[in-house]
């Protein structure tokens, strides 16, 4: 087979000029970019989601028309938006996607996409060729057709593969994203050589969000890994991903890191705002049109009641007040941890309680980390 060049998870994909803007939106308040999850229905059944559950045809009944969500692209247009991200669920399942689509698109918007990959027809290829996205994440679950059914209950590897593929034909731009659970750990090094041999950039996670959203439970999902399973995970990909040299290198400047917080007189430090864009220039609205920080806060502002720019307002007031806990500015572990407000909210209920699965899974990293290095340095002797 003819090899392919290898994109695996760039250090950065985003324009400068993206990078630009948002840093501008922050300072001026202004909601540069939205996600729209414009259904909570999905042709897969991952038990590991956060959005979907199996009552499609409750949700189907409940989802707002193609009309408020196109005047909704208009109000938030005005107001500045001018990147897109429309998800789910799944929202190529919606009959009326071709129509959100490509209004949305005739506004002006740099449009992306979340999918699975596995409705993906005739009918949508066309669609794309005449208003290009530009992106669609896919979702990729496992390296065979088996893995997937175990995964989402559907046999989707192969399709979706396919589609991908004719998808880069066309010259559309198709990142993957992997989430490592219980369901696909023991296929992750076979994903990875499946986008390996296809030249497929991809972004894997071993961390699971709590279902929050879906049973208001604090803390929970039984279908992600332990902490210590996932820094397992999360460090194995590492390695398959870099050079046994590069993983070193990235080994050293950790420990580095950590030494410098671990040496420092003790001081404090406040406790940091929200960090990220969430809330800042960036919002999303769920399929029962309330806006919010990001997809996983589940403090919400009902458009339908307020309109886009009061509940925007609302948003930024709300994301302003959010402090982190005082421990993480603190601690040796911060600058690779994924702690953040959504996380630490669903974790403990609490934006100011550290998030304790997310402190294990850090420390773990850590650990295995500097293991791993230990070893690359004493067979390089």
């Amino acid at each position: 087979m003819e090899n392919k060049p290898v994109t695996i998870n760039p250090v950065s994909s985003e324009p400068l000029i993206s990078a630009y803007l948002h840093s501008k939106a922050k300072e001026k308040g202004i909601p540069l970019s939205g996600t729209f999850e414009i259904t909570g229905r999905c042709n897969f059944n991952c038990r590991m989601c956060y959005v979907h559950n199996s009552d499609c045809n409750r949700m189907k009944a409940s989802e707002l028309p193609a009309e408020w969500w196109i005047n909704l692209g208009r109000e938030a247009v005005e107001a500045g938006m001018i990147f897109l991200l429309i998800t789910g669920g799944e929202p190529l399942i919606r009959d009326d996607f071709a129509q959100i689509y490509t209004e949305l698109c005739k506004m002006g918007c740099v449009v992306s996409l979340n999918s699975n990959g596995y409705l993906i027809n005739d009918k949508i290829k066309e669609l794309f060729k005449k208003y290009p996205p530009n992106r669609i994440n896919v979702s990729i679950y496992g390296s065979d057709d088996d893995t997937y059914e175990g995964f989402t209950g559907v046999r989707g590897f192969t399709r979706v593969i396919r589609n991908v593929e004719e998808l880069r034909e066309m010259g559309i731009d198709v990142r993957f994203n992997c989430s490592i659970t219980p369901d696909n750990r023991s296929d992750m090094e076979n994903i990875f050589n499946v986008c390996k041999e296809h030249g497929f950039h991809v972004k894997t996670t071993s961390y699971m969000f709590p279902q929050v959203r879906i049973n208001g439970v604090h803390g929970e999902n039984e279908n992600r890994l332990s902490p210590e399973e996932a820094a397992e995970c999360r460090v194995a990909w590492s390695k398959l991903k870099y050079s046994p040299e590069d993983f070193a290198s990235r080994a050293i400047g950790m420990k580095k890191k950590i030494d410098e917080v671990l040496g420092k007189k003790e001081t404090y430090n406040p406790a940091e705002g929200v960090l990220c864009r969430a809330g800042r220039s960036c919002f999303w609205v769920d399929k029962e049109g309330k806006m919010a920080p990001c997809g996983m806060i589940n403090k919400t502002f009902d458009i339908k009641s307020i309109g886009f720019n009061e509940a925007w307002n609302q948003v930024k007031k709300f994301t302003s007040e959010i402090r982190l806990p005082k421990e993480c500015s603190n601690c040796a572990f911060r600058h690779f941890c994924n702690v953040c407000a959504a996380a630490c909210y669903t974790e403990s209920g609490d934006y100011s309680k550290k998030p304790e699965y997310i402190c294990k899974f850090s420390a773990e990293t850590a650990r295995l980390t500097q293991l791993e290095l230990e070893r690359l340095e004493k067979d390089g002797n």
